[in-house]
């Protein structure tokens, strides 16, 4: 699908949506892209649309040497999320996402505030947005009737999205954050239930579990929101979609997360733990911890999943090197101790010439917890180029290999 996208030229129009800047063949074949951000996003990672905030729909380079995954690449803090396995998937995606239900935020700031969006009334005319027009190529008709009935109810395009398999995990976490309802204290007006800034990470605890929230404030937010059922959250409907979500992307952390945590709420703590131990593997930058509001355990550790199993399991902590290192209290050592963690292991299977599991460890080491300084990611990004060769991963060491020359580039060897 990538090869008709660049054959016909598709990339050299702009879009009406987010992303409606395409990168061009001569940024991506130029030695040093200035779309790719060396050490802030995988190695694997290229940038394919943007939205000229510093934002990116990426392909992602799979071990089979074709690019597998979208994602959508978050430069406030490399966060990323998969938005289809075609680019079609993620345009569509791009295109409905306001019609999905309730309240959302992309990353930081709520989606309506985005400027370039397209109003709901307007959102018929993709005849006049290429980028959309091609990716309806490849969809089947539902997708089409869809994007022409503009008063689909919200409910409705999300059942047609997930059931044509278009965008599924990127529609769930929509799905998760309108059955509880995450958005809801944050949209409150400043001060209104009398919890300050430096509270942040208990307001946040309070948006992701209702049930945490203290009478006093509850009545507060119950007087602000002018409605007495304002509180209320589905969580069997956030925990379908989470399990469904570590089926389709079981190296998402955020699915994990949300499963392990509904699990916990209703008292299966076996289930719960099983699953925190999933999303403790799972990179920090897959977590989609502000939108989805598990960011409040970040003082006690690297991810919100070991966060919870040193709180309710702190057996499996002590009992592991790994989850000790990204329980480590301090921020800065702790990434060392799991970049440090992951590069010995790496070390190890190259001795044992398992060249291919020394690659996702060295992988692990940069894009587990991050890595510093930025150029610590010259050797390392060297060792991903040479595993990749000699484990036949040719895409992911031509990928790499101009990721580090871009990290040459723009930060010196």
């Amino acid at each position: 699908m990538l090869a008709d996208w660049f054959d016909r030229e598709i990339w050299s129009s702009r879009g009406l949506r987010e992303y409606g800047e395409p990168v061009s063949p001569e940024n991506l074949l130029a030695d040093v892209p200035e779309c790719i951000w060396p050490g802030l996003m995988g190695a694997s990672l290229l940038p394919l649309m943007t939205n000229t905030f510093g934002d990116w729909i990426c392909g992602r380079v799979s071990a089979e040497n074709r690019i597998d995954t979208i994602i959508q690449w978050y430069h406030g803090g490399g966060d990323w999320i998969p938005w289809g396995h075609e680019l079609s998937e993620a345009i569509v995606f791009d295109a409905l996402q306001s019609r999905l239900p309730g309240k959302r935020r992309r990353h930081a700031i709520p989606a309506s505030d985005f400027p370039h969006s397209v109003p709901p009334h307007e959102q018929s005319q993709q005849a006049h947005d290429r980028l959309l027009t091609w990716s309806l190529e490849h969809m089947p008709d539902q997708i089409t009737r869809l994007l022409d009935a503009v008063n689909t109810p919200a409910d409705e395009v999300a059942s047609v999205l997930i059931e044509s398999g278009v965008a599924e995990v990127a529609v769930r976490c929509e799905l998760i954050q309108a059955s509880l309802n995450l958005s809801l204290l944050s949209s409150l007006p400043a001060g209104s239930i009398g919890v300050h800034e430096d509270n942040a990470q208990q307001v946040s605890r309070w948006s992701l579990d209702h049930d945490t929230i203290p009478d006093n404030v509850r009545d507060l937010i119950e007087s602000a929101c002018g409605s007495p059922d304002c509180l209320s959250q589905d969580w069997q409907a956030a925990e379908t979609h989470a399990v469904a979500v570590t089926q389709l992307a079981p190296d998402v952390a955020w699915g994990w997360d949300i499963a392990g945590y509904a699990a916990q709420r209703r008292a299966d703590l076996s289930t719960a733990q099983s699953r925190y131990l999933s999303g403790a593997k799972c990179s920090v930058f897959s977590d989609q911890s502000i939108r989805l509001q598990t960011h409040w355990t970040s003082s006690q550790a690297g991810k919100f999943s070991a966060a919870m199993l040193a709180e309710s399991f702190p057996q499996t902590v002590s009992d592991s090197i790994y989850l000790q290192a990204v329980c480590e209290s301090d921020s800065i050592r702790r990434s060392d101790l799991v970049s440090r963690y992951w590069i010995e292991h790496a070390e190890a299977a190259c001795r044992e010439n398992d060249f291919s599991v020394a690659l996702d460890y060295f992988h692990c080491a940069g894009w587990d917890l991050g890595m510093r300084p930025i150029t610590a990611f010259a050797g390392l990004l060297d060792q991903i180029i040479d595993l990749a060769e000699k484990s036949g991963q040719r895409g992911r060491a031509a990928m790499a290999t101009v990721h580090r020359r871009c990290l040459r580039d723009r930060y010196g060897d």
